[in-house]
């Protein structure tokens, strides 16, 4: 099991379906979308020009960069279009906990060799 860290939590009734908002995670911000009840969370600034992807529009499971419309999937952070000119967003782990979301980040365990 990878390690994770609490990136965020919050109250379900506070991100209605179809809803987003940017989660602070310094040193960068998280954008987390309800699309029908079920949360994904990718990162929040735009691999191609930088921009707050929470400014964007989100259409179904797809959000549009506001500065160039680049177009990414919420549920896996990938590229829509224009395929190939910048890199997938990264995706972080969202769970239901009760009456709220949890956003994690995967920690990296870097082990020293032969300390396992």
């Amino acid at each position: 099991m990878a390690l994770r860290k609490l990136v965020a939590r919050v109250n379900r009734g506070e991100l209605p379906p179809g809803t987003h908002r940017r989660l602070p995670y310094p040193p960068f911000d998280v954008l987390l979308v309800n699309l029908g009840g079920v949360p994904y969370a990718i990162d929040d600034t735009c691999n191609h020009a930088g921009e707050s992807l929470t400014k964007g529009e989100l259409h179904g499971h797809q959000i549009s960069c506001p500065a160039h419309g680049y177009v990414f999937d919420v549920r896996t952070g990938k590229l829509v279009e224009p395929l190939g000119l910048c890199d997938n967003q990264r995706t972080f782990e969202v769970t239901i906990e009760g009456d709220q979301f949890a956003v994690y980040d995967e920690i990296i365990e870097i082990v020293a060799p032969g300390r396992r």
